[in-house]
């Protein structure tokens, strides 16, 4: 044999043990799991559970360890599904439980274990033995802009974003505006606004509007001190009517600190109670200011506090909100401290991204903690639910 070739074969040989002896920072495994190309913080990894879904949005981890995944599919066609997630013989099992759904979104537990499922204009229930028997609890308001029914349960009280049927109330007349008004958050179907229902075991009871002036909130959560936090999508082409050159860096998306009554000021106000240039005779000192101001159209919309004895211990109880948007901002998974009541104080610590997938800009989605020390997200551009750990590397 000649001389190149026996070399050549010598490495080839040589290679599994070479690859074997490789650190494990370099091996593509997160935790049992193909690990994610992106950026992460030290001591963390993203692991990919499920890949090829169809543009998957909420999440509920189950008391039993399994995982409910809303996948949405398409904006223009009821043909959504829900998935189930369970892990059998060190691997994830899928297994369809609904299909035929109208652009599905959150999904969470109730304490005798029957599931809570959003899709537009209304929330239904069912049991996880026999899923295709559901019962409608609640009819939403018809929206045009922001239809999908997000929402958050905090004991037997649920929260329940109305998103907003405009940008910005732009079919208001010059005489509303003037006068500070807008036809779509005023009456039994304002929209901009979050409702509270309270389970009482059998039906939701309606308990009316929690808190309006918040455009679409794609994203609430509650403190186990009883915070109510929630992120704001906030308006688009504010930059015509202020004559900028673009609207890249304005208004701002927020975190506000829900209170029941209180406005938040969409379409009126934005950013720090700043009246908006089209309703001009607004008073604007009437309006809740934000808790903090984020970057302009980071799109949050997944918000959960990374809490539980097995999380990180570097991240434990930190507030974690996942910045969908497109532009700048967008594309990464944003950490900050926080204090007794829930609330981030100093400055937001990136946990993962930016980055990119297969098919172009990560869109993280919804954050659920688990009690395993785990965080569930979701990616609803590249199809994909990841699963964020501590690694030691």
């Amino acid at each position: 044999m000649p001389s190149a070739c026996r070399h050549a074969m010598r490495r080839y040989l040589l290679l599994p043990l070479l690859l074997a002896s490789l650190p494990a920072a370099h091996a593509a495994n997160c935790d049992g799991l193909p690990a994610l190309a992106a950026p992460t913080a030290p001591g963390l990894c993203a692991g990919i559970v499920a890949d090829g879904l169809h543009q998957p949005r909420g999440i509920a981890v189950l008391a039993d360890g399994s995982v409910l995944v809303s996948e949405m599919r398409r904006w223009d066609a009821p043909t959504g599904r829900l998935l189930r997630f369970s892990q059998q013989n060190g691997r994830w099992q899928r297994q369809t439980l609904l299909r035929q759904l109208d652009r599905p979104h959150s999904v969470a537990q109730l304490a005798d274990g029957s599931i809570l499922l959003g899709e537009v204009g209304r929330i239904s229930r069912f049991n996880l033995a026999n899923p295709q028997q559901r019962q409608t609890l609640a009819t939403l308001p018809a929206r045009q802009r922001h239809p999908l029914t997000t929402f958050t349960l905090a004991g037997d009280t649920l929260y329940v974003n109305i998103g907003s049927s405009s940008n910005n109330c732009e079919q208001a007349s010059a005489a509303q505006r003037q006068a500070g008004r807008c036809a779509e958050v005023e009456g039994d179907a304002a929209t901009g606004v979050v409702r509270r229902y309270r389970w009482d075991g059998s039906a939701l009871q309606y308990q009316g509007v929690f808190a309006r002036g918040l455009r679409n909130s794609m994203a609430i959560s509650v403190h186990p001190s009883g915070s109510v936090l929630q992120v704001e999508n906030s308006r688009d082409g504010i930059h015509l009517p202020l004559g900028l050159p673009d609207d890249n860096e304005l208004p701002h998306d927020e975190l506000n600190l829900l209170q029941a009554g209180r406005h938040y000021g969409w379409p009126f106000c934005y950013d720090n109670a700043v009246t908006a240039p089209e309703f001009p005779g607004y008073n604007c000192r009437q309006s809740a200011k934000p808790l903090r101001l984020l970057p302009a159209h980071a799109a949050p919309l997944g918000l959960a506090w990374w809490q539980g004895g097995n999380a990180p211990a570097a991240w434990r109880d930190w507030l974690v909100i996942g910045y969908h948007g497109y532009r700048q901002h967008g594309q990464r998974v944003v950490a900050f401290a926080s204090d007794a009541r829930g609330l981030p104080r100093g400055a937001g610590v990136t946990l993962l991204g930016p980055w990119r997938g297969q098919h172009g800009p990560a869109g993280p989605v919804e954050i659920k903690a688990a009690a395993d020390g785990s965080l569930w997200l979701t990616d609803d551009r590249n199809g994909q639910l990841l699963r964020l750990v501590a690694h030691s590397r």
